[in-house]
């Protein structure tokens, strides 16, 4: 008997798991990876060019942004002032090819993963690599970024 309650169990959780709904019912999941892959190349370029008015557009109000090398969790306000005074004409950031993962967050958004490489402004090769996490919200109509993880800064080998 236990063992038909445990089966009957099993069966509506994996039943529930292959209906669930992923990010929104507007955006099949195959095509969740092109869309946030867009929207991540929206947001290097913004980084990349100073474009503030679209990084506010890109970040929610709340979101936290936690940074390995100086612990910081910053709202969206405190994350677009340090840029302004840290990557504004100093650095710019720069996908790695082929290091970009996303998955789907059931009613939610997405999950970004990747690596990037900063160089100073006006030079070709990168100093610095590092990964990166980021929480994708959707709320229907807009994408924000809610959460972003930037960790395991490095030198690049040789640098």
């Amino acid at each position: 008997m236990i063992r038909l309650i445990l089966a009957a169990a099993l069966a509506a959780v994996f039943s529930g798991a292959t209906t669930a709904q992923t990010v929104h019912p507007s955006i099949p999941d195959a095509d969740l990876p092109k869309l946030i892959a867009a929207l991540d190349q929206k947001h290097f370029d913004a980084f990349n060019h100073c474009d503030t008015d679209t990084l506010v557009a890109l970040y929610a109000p709340d979101v936290e942004f936690f940074h390995d090398l100086n612990g910081r969790v910053m709202n969206r306000d405190q994350f677009i002032q340090a840029v302004k005074k840290n990557i504004c004409g100093k650095v710019q950031r720069r996908a790695l090819p082929d290091t970009i993962e996303v998955y789907p967050m059931a009613k939610v958004g997405a999950l970004e993963i990747g690596q990037h490489c900063f160089a100073e402004v006006g030079k070709s090769d990168c100093i610095q690599r590092g990964r990166y996490t980021i929480l994708w919200r959707f709320d229907g109509t807009d994408w924000r970024i809610s959460k972003v993880f930037s960790y395991d800064h490095r030198p690049m080998a040789g640098g």
